[in-house]
């Protein structure tokens, strides 16, 4: 019993010593790594970045140089690359100053901080032909600082902020100087045309001719289409911009597909502000040439503004598209290649006519037409208008008003209406043709289907400007009309509108008896 407590008591004490030489080594290495390690929030690197001339940077096994003549950065590899100055400049400066948390000395493995094949290598040179190498490895996960040496020296690393390392850890591209994607909002576009390579030009474009304003047409296919769906459409034109630079040397168009590009053609219009000079100048006549040199001397300079509309266009030119489905693009006014986004590009590229088209059959008013004829039952039915200034009828009131009333026009606008000739009234007229410029398709079709029987009714429209427009309806099944028209074009709509236009042109004719 005894001996089992001895050798209870010196198990004890062994687990007691055991723990004493842990604690005396763990303390030791703890004093020897803060011996290694110091705290620090000094500077660990410095330089003029005014005085550099030169600035290679390595990174992801490419590498970059810079040089710097007459104050400005010029790419060495290719002195026509768009080095965009400012931002080159700004990347520069962060080397003015590195600030260090801390300082690591005498590590015997690199390796475990990436430094032994560094992530970014940043070498400079000034005009005092001085040389220093930054080399920045892993990036600690617990403050999240960089590791980074100086000139190769492995006794002293220091942890530097992070973003040093990101920002020389660049594309090229980066650092190209993009030529500025012109403003073109969708209310200043009046046409826009699409060349693919071996396919009919598809055209948009504002029109007089068309009821809506808005015609799309593409060989011989001719639409009226709705200005607001037209307006979706074209706002996609401000969204337009550049994604990644690629080139500046337009001899290489072929390689990517912009030796036979497809060509969007943007014309719209700007308007601006210009100055115009107008004189005028008091002369006063008298024989003394004293008198002549005052007249010059009152002669007053003005300066007014005018307003003007300029017309003006963009082609841009799309080619193949890269490993990320963007394309390679550039602006036929423009110098370098850059990419763009294909969903940027798309809607024009894939136009969808049935989306752009208005859904009224015929959306004209009357009052822009100047004629507009029906064909039903056998009969043909002529609308037309005169408009005239007409005196205006004073009544007694007209007595007591002031002679300041005689500036004001004595003269009204007065339109009349017809029908083969006859006087209508336009309420009567307005009950039915409402109903027939209010129509509205069901369905458009993809092709205009044959007829055999002649249309139940035609309507046709013009205008002297030179719209012409007609439209044929005819009976296709139980619940709707066939409409088509010269456009070449046709749709479904509900019979039972066709029913209220008849009935209501019906009861207008039983008026005019």
């Amino acid at each position: 019993m005894k001996k089992k407590n001895i050798g209870l008591i010196a198990g004890i004490v062994l687990l007691v010593v055991l723990c004493v030489v842990y604690f005396v080594l763990h303390n030791h290495n703890a004093s020897s790594s803060e011996a290694d390690s110091t705290d620090t929030a000094a500077t660990a690197f410095e330089t003029d970045t005014d005085k550099l001339t030169e600035l290679t940077v390595t990174t992801e096994g490419q590498s970059y140089t810079f040089t710097k003549s007459d104050d400005k950065w010029s790419y060495s590899a290719d002195a026509s690359f768009p080095l965009d100055q400012s931002n080159f400049e700004e990347l520069a400066g962060k080397l003015k100053s590195i600030s260090s948390d801390r300082e690591l000395k005498d590590v015997e493995a690199v390796s475990e901080y990436g430094l032994d094949v560094p992530a970014v290598q940043v070498s400079i040179k000034n005009s005092d032909d001085e040389t220093h190498t930054l080399e920045f490895g892993a990036v600690n996960d617990m403050t999240s600082n960089c590791y980074m040496t100086i000139d190769k020296d492995t006794s002293k690393i220091y942890m530097v902020a992070s973003d040093l390392e990101t920002a020389f850890n660049f594309n090229l591209s980066d650092l190209a100087e993009k030529e500025s994607f012109p403003s073109i909002t969708a209310t200043t576009v009046t046409k826009l045309t699409v060349e693919k390579q071996g396919e009919e030009a598809e055209v948009i474009e504002k029109s007089d001719s068309a009821s809506t304003g808005w015609s799309y047409t593409k060989g011989s296919t001719q639409r009226d289409i709705d200005s607001s769906n037209t307006s979706n459409l074209l706002n996609g034109i401000s969204s337009l911009s550049w994604g990644s630079f690629v080139s500046a040397d337009t001899s290489k168009l072929a390689e990517y597909g912009l030796d036979a590009p497809t060509k969007i053609t943007i014309d719209y219009q700007v308007t601006e502000t210009k100055d115009s000079d107008t004189s005028t100048s008091e002369d006063d006549t008298s024989e003394d040439s004293s008198s002549n040199e005052d007249a010059e001397n009152d002669s007053d300079s003005d300066s007014t503004t005018e307003t003007v509309t300029t017309n003006k266009q963009e082609v841009l030119l799309l080619g193949d598209q890269d490993s990320s489905g963007n394309y390679y693009a550039k602006l036929e006014s423009q110098s370098n290649i850059y990419t763009i986004s294909s969903s940027s590009v798309e809607s024009f590229l894939n136009i969808d006519v049935k989306t752009l088209v208005s859904n009224y059959v015929s959306n004209y008013i009357f009052a822009d037409l100047d004629r507009v004829t029906i064909q039903k039952d056998g009969e043909s039915y002529e609308f037309t208008k005169t408009t005239e200034e007409k005196a205006k009828e004073k009544d007694d009131s007209d007595d007591s008003k002031s002679e300041d009333s005689d500036t004001e026009s004595d003269t009204e606008t007065v339109t009349t209406y017809f029908m083969n000739g006859n006087e209508i009234k336009l309420e009567d007229f307005s009950s039915f043709y409402s109903n027939i410029s209010s129509l509205e398709c069901q369905e458009w079709l993809d092709e205009v289907p044959e007829t055999q029987d002649e249309p139940e009714m035609t309507v046709e429209f013009y205008k002297e400007n030179g719209v012409y427009f007609k439209v044929e309806y005819y009976p296709y099944d139980s619940n709707f009309y066939l409409v088509k028209n010269n456009q070449g074009t046709a749709c479904l709509v509900n019979k039972m509108k066709i029913k209220e236009i008849e009935s209501s042109f019906e009861k207008f004719l039983e008026k005019q008896n």
